[in-house]
């Protein structure tokens, strides 16, 4: 059986409804590009303890990824069979994209304890618990609004890699979870936009997924800026203790 051909009026609301998702993500990403955290990057530079800090932060958050995309599935009709395939899958493939991180810390020799003795900052915290809300309250979908500008995330850190290797030397290799994670998410991003184009069907689910990703990209600042916060305190308690 054949599918039925969109309608025009349905292909002008598909276009809308992206054009208002890119805004959002663009509207996101400009407020951390102009926010404490790359513009203390910019001024100071990017030193290795902060750089040890944030990637401890993604690694606490990251590792929870493949778990809230697949109980994002509870709650699905079983008929969903495409929807259902596509959070399974894809939650499968993200599994493990921690150790890329404890990889490259161990590489510059900034992994002295397990990343698992680290306790997540209060942002993280925020961030991993709001990830499995959205998947449990609101479903697969809603969820793709996170992973629509995660997985395309590589193109919005230029600035940051490029400081990393000028600052700290860093290479490729011991950037594995930028560099190489960025060819994984290339296939990622392709298949994020056409789940949603073939799932965010009402008015609804379209906007979930932009309060998806209004919100996710407004709690990945937070998590940026509590790092800073935390880096710059412990340096201002060293600096009290001499």
């Amino acid at each position: 059986m054949t599918e039925t051909a969109a309608s025009p009026e349905a292909a002008v609301a598909h276009t809308a409804f992206f054009d208002e998702l890119d805004h959002v993500v663009a509207e996101g990403w400009a407020r951390i590009h102009n926010g404490p955290y790359y513009r203390h990057v910019r001024e100071h530079g990017a030193g290795r303890e902060l750089y040890r800090r944030t990637m401890c932060q993604l690694w606490h958050y990251i590792q929870h990824n493949p778990l809230n995309q697949a109980v994002a599935v509870l709650g699905m009709p079983p008929r969903r069979t495409h929807l259902i395939r596509y959070a399974v899958d894809h939650s499968l493939e993200e599994l493990g994209h921690e150790k890329m991180i404890e990889h490259d810390l161990r590489l510059v020799g900034l992994l002295d304890e397990p990343l698992s003795a680290s306790t997540p900052l209060p942002a993280t915290q925020a961030f991993i618990g709001w990830l499995y809300y959205v998947s449990l309250r609101q479903g697969a979908v809603a969820r793709m609004g996170y992973s629509y500008w995660a997985e395309r995330s590589y193109d919005q850190i230029g600035e940051l890699l490029d400081r990393l290797r000028n600052d700290l030397g860093m290479t490729d290799r011991s950037m594995s979870f930028f560099v190489a994670h960025s060819t994984i998410d290339t296939k990622h991003a392709d298949d994020v936009r056409r789940a949603l184009e073939r799932n965010a069907d009402t008015p609804e689910i379209q906007r979930q997924v932009i309060e998806v990703a209004r919100t996710s990209l407004y709690l990945n600042a937070a998590l940026l800026d509590n790092v800073l916060d935390d880096y710059l305190a412990s340096l201002a308690a060293k600096s009290v203790k001499i």
